[in-house]
């Protein structure tokens, strides 16, 4: 099994911990070492991407992208006598990173606030064994593959925690935000919150001058960590912003792709901005130089660690970091999670409406008219006071009985939840078993209706994204996204909700941030393409491909999916509604499991 270019473990101070690391793939090198010389982070990181500190008991280590110095990284270690005095040193430093620490044997592992950067655990001959790949984690402890979590990842909508569930018995994920405890002996671990989400109170401009500043020391962050610096340059605001600020004073190269869609204008904003960039060598390749929407999936290696619709992508992914690093590039930006930072929920006017009526109504009124909401639906889901565990209960039931609530998931605490037609008997009763046990102990990510679904919709960015950077990692290169970094995260949850979620202007936070870094005219783009022309194409190019994949299909044989509806969908057009909702899950299923379960 390849567990890809960029993995660690944590392992306890004890001797039978030693049998763990002698299980690890070919090419694992020790990278800390417990005081008593056994080991205690083992794996494989990218260049210029860990530092480690040691002072008496302490030893601490970071991997990733991270601002701290050596000297910082010193001081904090000669500083603490316990795991939990690490709680402030994650949001002290930009970048993305794991903090791992051992104190006098204790341990503590943490991933980022976003999920980009997971941690699993598990037990191993009674020890407690810590990860950021869970593939990896259940090789090491002999996990076996759980038929219902795999089940439940053919469904296009999951609740939290639902997306969090691991896909093996036996292996545990650390929530977002939260750090793992193993103590000295090894035996057991706890779980702990060290990332609260900041008060949603500061004004737009005094939080656009936050943001600025915080993404400025994001990029140079990564620029502090490589000798080559690409990214991504759509012309849209996200991939631009990101762009602009590392070009200031550093030659950056930029890469745009032109294709035939005449409703796709990226070309024509990222070549705006460009002009206003000196330092940027803007390269623009066509989109017929990359493979397209379904190239290459039959036999493709699954190297992420969970189903993913990142794999759908892994053809024209590696073709494009082919480019990069055929530029020179080591590390690689995109705008990824900019639109779950910036753009908000709407969510929010459920609070909104009983603190500012009127405010409210009138932002109400207009979303209605832009968008033809259903009156009857959104009134009855703004009105509804009911809570998370309440939701979540009655949407089961819909489920279960097949009925429609008929609500307005613009407003709602989450999307709805729909079988597909294509999964059998068994596989709906796995899934109704794992919600009914969900449900019993749901609870949301925050109170409020609208910071729940912000919160939901930066860790389903920071589960995506961090599969695509599996995708694309290799030796000596790696994809990196500032817009889930945990300072930047925390600088656009702080404003004002009624200013970052407006229906009269279209990201508003990063506007007002980025004025007099990008021209006007880039910062006035309202548009935004949506790549439905070259899925089509690609539909029709491979379909034929694809219905083989369901003819041998590995989740009809584990008994999850009945390949019929699926092969009937490949002889059918491309259509949005039916090709690019539930299909994707099944075939990003499908694909996984395929190479990894077989």
């Amino acid at each position: 099994m390849d567990f890809g270019e960029q993995y660690f473990v944590v392992l306890p101070d004890q001797q039978r911990a030693v049998a763990a690391a002698d299980r690890l793939p070919p090419g694992a090198t020790p990278l800390v070492s417990h005081r008593s010389g056994r080991p205690c982070l083992v794996g494989r990181t990218g260049a210029g991407q860990f530092l480690k500190a040691e002072a008496g008991e302490t030893v601490l280590a970071v991997v990733g992208v991270c601002s701290a110095t050596q000297a910082d990284l010193d001081a904090e270690a000669a500083r603490i006598t316990h795991p939990s005095q690490l709680d402030g040193s994650a949001l002290r430093w930009s970048g993305s990173y794991h903090l791992i620490a051992s104190v006098g044997g204790r341990l503590r592992v943490q991933g980022t606030a976003s999920g980009l950067r997971r941690i699993s655990h598990g037990s191993s001959d009674g020890l407690t064994v810590a990860a950021d790949r869970a593939d990896l984690l259940a090789e090491l402890i002999g996990a076996r593959p759980d038929r219902g979590a795999l089940a439940l990842r053919l469904l296009e909508n999951l609740p939290h925690p639902l997306s969090e569930r691991p896909l093996w018995n036996g292996v545990e994920t650390v929530p977002p935000g939260s750090w793992l405890s193993i103590p000295a002996d090894g035996r057991g671990a706890t779980v702990h919150a060290w990332w609260r989400s900041p008060l949603a109170e500061l004004p737009l401009t005094e939080a656009a001058v936050a943001l600025r500043t915080e993404l400025a020391a994001a990029v140079d962050t990564r620029l502090a960590r490589t000798t080559r610096l690409t990214g991504d340059f759509s012309g849209g605001l996200d991939s631009t912003s990101l762009i602009a600020l590392a070009a200031r004073e550093t030659p950056v190269i930029g890469f745009t792709m032109a294709n035939d869609d005449q409703a796709d204008d990226d070309l024509h904003w990222a070549e705006l901005a460009a002009a206003e960039l000196p330092h940027l060598k803007h390269v623009v390749f066509g989109n017929h130089e990359v493979p397209g929407s379904f190239a290459g999936l039959p036999g493709l290696e699954a190297v992420t660690d969970e189903p993913s619709v990142a794999l759908l992508s892994a053809p024209r992914l590696h073709a494009m970091r082919r480019l990069a690093v055929d530029h020179g590039s080591t590390l690689h930006l995109d705008g990824l999670g900019g639109d779950q930072v910036l753009t908000g929920h709407f969510a929010h006017y459920h609070a909104l409406l009983r603190r500012h009526p009127v405010m409210a109504l009138r932002r109400l009124r207009t979303i209605r008219l832009l968008s033809r909401l259903d009156v009857g639906a959104s009134r009855r889901t703004l009105l509804d006071g009911s809570t998370y565990r309440s939701w979540f209960t009655a949407e089961l039931n819909a489920l279960a009985s097949g009925r429609d609530r008929r609500r307005n998931r613009v407003f709602d605490w989450g999307g709805g939840l729909a079988f597909p037609d294509w999964l059998t008997a068994e596989a709906r009763e796995l899934i109704l078993a794992e919600l009914r046990s969900a449900a019993e102990h749901a609870r949301p990510l925050d109170p409020s209706r609208g910071r729940h679904a912000d919160l939901a919709a930066v860790q389903d960015a920071g589960q995506l994204v961090r599969s695509l950077h599996q995708v694309v990692a290799q030796p000596g290169y790696s994809g990196s996204s500032p817009f889930l970094d945990d300072r930047v995260i925390a600088a656009c949850l702080a404003v004002r909700p009624e200013e970052r979620v407006t229906p009269w202007e279209f990201k508003p936070l990063i506007k007002s941030a980025m004025a007099g870094v990008l021209p006007r005219r880039v910062l006035e783009r309202r548009t935004k393409a949506d790549g439905a022309m070259i899925a089509a194409e690609g539909f029709a190019r491979h379909r034929l491909e694809l219905d083989e994949l369901w003819r041998t299909s590995t989740l009809a044989e584990w008994g999850l999916v009945d390949p019929a509806p699926l092969r009937a969908l490949c002889r059918r057009p491309y259509a949005t509604a039916t090709h690019a909702g539930r299909m994707p899950a099944a075939l990003s299923a499908e694909l996984w499991a395929r190479d990894r379960l077989t």
